[in-house]
């Protein structure tokens, strides 16, 4: 009877790869760690705007990102308006994004009384929140976070690097002052479950594992 002499070959070839892959470093934790801190630096942002009644005084549309926003806070007849974007702003003043300036009365186009403007402006914060868009300022609510790790190729060297493709699932994690401001508009977070596939191509460095495009 023969003997399966291909055992010992079968468990030498296993574990080369199992010494290969520690030497290289890559590994689901290594790479999971590595998109995340990337992610870190590519926030989601996005435009912000709010309908308000102006009483014909201010902009009927509120940018978030603006140096100052204006909003009217008692109409002519005395009535409380825009309770629901002040509370809101209020989300963004409490974060230390904005802060209440001042309050003016403002008489009303019509001559028809007096209209009462609350006035925020922008903090050094709040500008840290901001990037510039093609049309107006897009505003910082969260960032993306790796679910899971897919999959990877094996890393092999390509023009001096040592690379490897990696498949990976993304969810959004959104600020807790985006899902509050969002809340106090009476628009909850809708997909905060919400996950969608990626690739990205990781490079080997002495400093771990970067996604390329860090090293552009």
């Amino acid at each position: 009877m023969f003997k399966p002499v291909f055992t010992v070959s079968a468990v030498s070839a296993v574990l080369l790869l199992s010494a290969c892959s520690d030497n290289n470093g890559a590994s689901t934790r290594a790479f999971e760690k590595a998109i995340n801190r990337y992610a870190e630096q590519q926030r989601i942002c996005v435009p912000l705007m709010f309908n308000v009644q102006n009483s014909g005084i201010t902009n009927n549309r509120v940018v978030v990102g603006a140096p100052q926003i204006r909003i009217v806070q008692r109409d002519a007849d005395g009535k409380k308006v825009n309770k629901q974007v002040l509370d809101q702003i209020g989300v963004l003043d409490d974060e230390g994004f904005y802060q209440k300036a001042t309050t003016e009365t403002v008489a009303a186009p019509n001559g028809s009384g007096d209209v009462k403007v609350v006035v925020y402006e922008l903090t050094e914060k709040g500008k840290k929140q901001i990037r510039r868009g093609r049309m107006r300022p897009l505003v910082c609510v969260g960032k993306q976070k790796v679910v899971k790790v897919n999959w990877f190729t094996e890393p092999t060297v390509s023009n001096g690097l040592t690379i490897s493709k990696v498949s990976y699932e993304v969810k959004v994690d959104a600020e807790k002052w985006a899902e509050k401001m969002l809340e106090k508009g009476g628009r909850p977070w809708d997909h905060p479950d919400m996950s969608r596939t990626m690739t990205a191509t990781m490079v080997k460095t002495n400093d771990g594992w970067h996604n390329i495009r860090e090293l552009r």
